[in-house]
């Protein structure tokens, strides 16, 4: 594909994503504050709140994938011939267990993600006995940070991409695509961090209490990520096309 036309398309995705992810998480914190549920958010086992996050990811997931054809395959290194009636029985009949192992590894892999974030929050001081909590916050930052990555290039390309930074994808479009949502974790990450200066504030408002600031601070970072995404590409797209062309 011609250079021009694959940076256009990738400019469009991401406008078309940052749109769809603001316009997801504007009605999210809409629907928590008209249904009065914002206090609900750190209480996963008694709520069904925590639901919406990884519903909106798949809705995310799905339309990009199907907008723009997006295949997160990892570019092999080397491809054996397997051209024989018997390889591709064979390969057929494994293909069912593949998809369970898969299906089971991307849980373990969600689950241990939700460890590795817990145990963060408690060495940042969260406290021990708010379990429901901690887990509430681990949850929210595994589905809006690992669990689309997980859902583009599958789990055992993203053990691969946590474990090293030499993962690229067959299509260069998937390649943006993951870069973007790399971006997103940075914003999530640093808004849920940022978000804690309000918790020791003498303010008593029930807002501040754990761990509504992080999680609210979470998504919010994923918003301020995905509306400067929109500002810089359509930024970039206007000066490309303002460009005078060479002949």
């Amino acid at each position: 594909m011609d250079v021009h036309l694959q940076s256009a398309l990738a400019s469009r995705m991401f406008i078309n994503v940052s749109i769809l992810s603001i316009a997801l998480n504007g009605s999210f914190f809409g629907y928590l504050l008209y249904s009065n549920r914002l206090y609900e958010v750190g209480k996963c086992c008694s709520s069904y709140v925590w639901l919406i996050l990884p519903l909106t990811e798949l809705l995310k997931h799905y339309y990009i994938k199907r907008s723009f054809h997006l295949d997160g395959s990892v570019k092999p290194g080397h491809i054996g011939s397997t051209s024989t009636s018997t390889g591709r029985a064979t390969l057929n009949a494994k293909a069912g267990r593949l998809r369970w192992k898969e299906w089971f590894g991307f849980g373990v892999l969600f689950f241990l993600a939700m460890l590795f974030y817990g145990f963060i929050c408690l060495v940042l001081g969260a406290p021990l006995e708010q379990s429901e909590e901690t887990v509430s916050l681990a949850l929210t930052l595994t589905t809006i940070t690992i669990f689309p990555i997980m859902l583009l290039i599958g789990q055992s390309q993203t053990y691969q991409l946590l474990l090293s930074e030499t993962l690229e994808l067959k299509n260069p479009l998937a390649n943006s695509y993951l870069n973007l949502l790399k971006n997103n974790c940075i914003g999530v990450i640093l808004g849920a961090w940022g978000a804690s200066v309000v918790a020791p504030l003498d303010w008593d408002r029930p807002w501040q209490v754990y761990p509504i600031p992080n999680i609210v601070g979470s998504i919010g970072g994923l918003f301020g990520m995905n509306v400067f995404n929109l500002l810089s590409t359509a930024y970039i797209s206007m000066y490309r096309n303002q460009r005078p062309k060479k002949f």
